[in-house]
This record gives structure tokens, sequence and C-alpha cells, in this order.
């Protein structure tokens, strides 16, 4: 780690413009279509993430900015925003807040502090909220009303919602088949807004980790169990969003992406307090595995229990309570 922030060098600046165009060219290839494309789009963030936080910010941004341009003239302009509005300026706000130092009112220089685990967390749960609701609100923009935008989508994916439709046939009788499939359409942005927040939240992990294996990570590495631990405003946020999210209409679908994006974040919270509260647990290693295996298996069931328990570590502290026990008996 060097924590003295030297000034960023040519071959700094030209890693960074390569990192933004590398990212550019990881989403170009999500429009193949593949499984192995589609993968490889979801950590297009990585790049730039590393290249602005570990290299030269200025340089991943005029590089994001290239790979925006390159992507407006030799593709459209609609491939080139999506880029834009959902992987780029994502990544370069995180690459930022890697290196942002916080003063407090200690007029110590050594009382400030990086951003922590937790308020990272939370700005990507925010970047993701705001990154389906700009799809959302395009569409609407676009299609000039909910209604319409509703009736537009419901339309082009007319024969994927037939198979939905004909999957549940078994299950009853008595439903109405125009009512899932807006239902379905409803909670796409929900789902969106989810995915959102795995994927920056997996590839802000892989680039931390990364820069700091090759010693450029310009902040100490924190203890994550222990510090990812979102701000107490999520918690009532995302009750507030899942009670609003049973309304109707463009309400309930912003609603719902708040919700789904929070609750990830109440999930990821609660998986850490898990990794944390488990340490002096005999074969750890073996509940962990087994944890792991269980979200795999059981999900989405198990993203909604992490996320209860993500509730209930935010309002009682768990960790912070262990931590004060430990010290007490020591």
């Amino acid at each position: 780690m060097n924590d003295n922030n030297p000034p960023a060098t040519w071959a700094d600046r030209a890693v960074g413009v390569g990192a933004g165009l590398a990212s550019a060219l990881l989403f170009v290839v999500s429009s193949r279509g593949s499984s192995l494309a589609m993968a490889l789009a979801y950590f297009s963030p990585l790049p730039m993430i590393i290249g602005g936080a570990g290299f030269s910010f200025p340089g991943a941004l005029f590089g994001a900015a290239a790979g925006v341009a390159l992507l407006a003239f030799a593709a459209q302009p609609p491939f080139a925003l999506a880029f834009l509005f959902g992987f780029a300026t994502p990544a370069l706000v995180l690459a930022g807040l890697m290196q942002v130092r916080l003063r407090s009112r200690d007029p110590n220089p050594a009382a400030q502090r990086f951003v922590t685990p937790g308020e990272m967390l939370a700005a990507i749960v925010g970047l993701a909220i705001l990154v389906a609701a700009f799809g959302v609100g395009s569409l609407l923009v676009h299609y000039h009303g909910f209604e319409p935008a509703m009736k537009a989508v419901m339309k082009h994916f007319a024969p994927a919602l037939d198979e939905v439709v004909k999957g549940l046939a078994p299950v009853s009788d008595d439903f109405d088949a125009v009512a899932i499939k807006r239902l379905v359409i409803m909670s796409a942005p929900a789902g969106v807004a989810a995915s959102q927040t795995l994927l920056l939240a997996a590839n802000l992990w892989l680039a931390a980790r990364t820069i700091e294996i090759s010693g450029r990570l310009r902040r100490p590495w924190p203890d994550l169990p222990e510090n990812v631990v979102l701000p107490r405003f999520v918690a009532p946020v995302f009750l507030i969003a899942a009670g609003l999210a049973f309304n109707g209409g463009f309400v309930a679908v912003f609603a719902g992406i708040v919700a789904a994006a929070s609750g990830f974040g109440l999930a990821l919270h609660g998986l850490a307090a898990l990794h944390g509260l488990t340490r002096d647990v005999s074969l750890r290693s073996a509940w962990l595995a087994a944890l792991y295996a269980a979200v795999v298996i059981l999900e989405p069931w198990s993203v909604i229990v992490l996320a209860v328990f993500g509730l209930v570590e935010s309002a009682f502290s768990l960790r912070a309570r262990k931590a004060r026990r430990m010290k007490t008996q020591g």
C-alpha cells in the first residue's frame, strides 16, 4: 500500500486510458449475445475501477469518454448511452470514492479517514437505483407515459411472456394472463437494480484486491467482516420502498427498484455480519461453505433471509455488541 498518493506518471495515465477503453470493449462484446459474451460484459467496470483507483483517475475518465465516443460512432448512440450510464459512470464514481479522504472535525491530519466499506456499499446501492431508474425513465419519456410504455414492452417481449404464462398454466386455471405478464414486466427493473448492486459490489471487491496485490492501493485494506456496515438510513428506506412496491403504476416500479437494490445491499451487510459473528465458532469453514451453498441453491429466498438478517444486524449492531462483550471478557 502506498499511502502517500504520489503523482501519476504518463505511464499511469496511459494505463488509465487503456482501462477505460478496455471496459468499453468488454461492453461491446456483450452485443454478440453468447453466454460467454454476457459473462464478460458483467466485468466491464472492472478495468476502469482498477485504472481509475490504482493508476490515474483522469486517464480512466478520458478512456471512458473515448470509449463512449467510439461506441456512438461505431454502433449507435443508445448503445453508447447504455455504457455511459450503466457501466462507465458507476465505475468512475467508485474509483473516485476509493481515493477520497473524509475530513473530520479533529484538526489533526491523522484523523482523516477514507470512505468506509459500508459507505461504499451504500454508494453502490444508490448507483444501482439510479441506473435502473434511468432505464425506466428513458422508456417513459420515449413512449410518452407509463401505460404506453407498458404496452410497448409487453408487445416486444410477447413470446417470452407467453412462455411464462404457459409455464404457470398447470398451477392454476384461475389466473389472469395479462395481469401475470404485467407483473413480470413491472418486476424487471427491480431485478436490474438487484443485479446491478451485485455486479458493482463484485467488481469493486475484485478491483480493490487486484490493486492491493499490485502494491498500488492507496488506503489500508479494511477488515470487511467487521466494516461492511451500511448506514442506518438504508434499513428504513428499504422498509418504506418495500411497502410502496405493492401499489400500482409507476410508483410501484420505482419503489421496487429502491427495495431491490437496498434489500440486496442489506443482504451483503448480513453476509458480512455472519462472517464476523462466526469467527470464534468451531468448524467455521464448513459452516460458511454450507451457507454459500445454500445461497446458491435456494436463491432468491436465501437473499431474502440474508436481507432480513441484515435488517436485524443494522438495528441491533450485533457485531459491535459482540466486540464489546469480548473486550469486557478479555
